[in-house]
């Protein structure tokens, strides 16, 4: 998907399928406690919807498994991962960060990240680069939007 000049979006399909993205994203509760890191080729709202929604559990992972979905509000700040790095390894490396920093909630869900023996250089510096704007964030949100 491109933004093509801030008001359309250009969706790519290509031999009958959707060009693949790579985006991490966590879920952020009003305390500002991450909840959840996700991987996916999707556009990040539409993988944010299937969470909601899909009645499949392995899809619709949120709507089962994180018990104040429906009493808190959350947020899903996403970044794109280059398309040369493993998605899934950024992840993982990204859930260790988040959990030496502290940003994990006591809550979170983090059955599904991998331990990472020996991360690329690559990953660490995304999942570095991605904790430093979600500190950014936190530290800028008015919590009384949510």
């Amino acid at each position: 998907m491109t933004s093509v000049g801030g008001e359309f979006v250009l969706v790519r399909v290509r031999d009958a399928d959707l060009d693949e993205e790579n985006w991490v994203y966590t879920w952020i509760d009003a305390d500002g406690a991450v909840v959840y890191v996700g991987a996916t080729g999707l556009d990040p709202r539409t993988r944010v919807w299937l969470h909601l929604h899909d009645p499949d559990p392995d899809a619709g992972r949120r709507s089962g498994r994180f018990e104040r979905l429906a009493d808190v509000p959350l947020e899903v700040l996403a970044m794109r991962v280059p398309d040369e790095l493993s998605r899934a390894e950024v992840r993982d490396v990204l859930g260790e960060r988040l959990r030496d920093e502290g940003l994990l909630g006591e809550d979170a869900i983090t059955d599904h990240l991998q331990l990472v023996l020996e991360a690329t250089p690559e990953a660490l510096e995304v999942a570095e680069r991605y904790v430093a704007r979600l500190r950014v964030y936190l530290e800028q949100r008015d919590p009384a939007v949510l």
